[in-house]
């Protein structure tokens, strides 16, 4: 089993934890296998959204050059009454994946309370140059909301 300092592939050394530029392989402490670079991130705590469309939360990564499945799911609460457009989109480098917008709109005619959640979820094969940043956008169009429950797996596929 290589260690840590040896070199392997092509003349490449194993480096520090964490993915090894150009290539294949990860330094997980002590156990070495293949990087993929998949990242998972979740949340419980509440997070509050805006009119303004901005990332949720720490729902941003910027992997190294590749392709990547990106799935998104969340719940929401709105703070505003019934017909609160409320929306939810993957952005890769700054652009908008137009295919991956998902809205939910209360019915009720009053604002949703804690126990009325609403489930959003998205995803997407998207291909990045290891400068581009994968992020989840939401936006609201009157009032705010609350996202629990986030999700934001980006997982490599080639």
């Amino acid at each position: 089993m290589p260690i840590k300092g040896s070199t392997l592939f092509q003349g490449q050394p194993i480096l520090n934890s964490g993915i090894n530029p150009g290539s294949p392989l990860v330094l997980n402490g002590s156990n070495l296998g293949f990087g993929l670079g998949n990242y998972d991130i979740n949340s419980s705590s509440a997070i509050t959204v805006t009119t303004t469309a901005a990332v949720i939360g720490s729902a941003t990564v910027t992997p190294i050059a590749g392709t990547y499945l990106v799935v998104f799911s969340c719940n929401l609460t709105a703070s505003s009454a019934g017909g609160n457009a409320i929306k939810v989109q993957i952005y890769v480098g700054g652009t908008a994946q137009a295919d991956t917008v998902r809205q939910a709109t209360p019915l009720s005619s009053s604002a949703l309370s804690v126990f009325q959640y609403m489930t959003v979820a998205t995803n997407k094969i998207v291909t990045v140059n290891g400068a581009q940043t994968i992020a989840v956008q939401a936006s609201t169009s009157a009032g705010t909301i609350t996202v629990t429950g986030l999700n934001f797996d980006v997982m490599r596929v080639a």
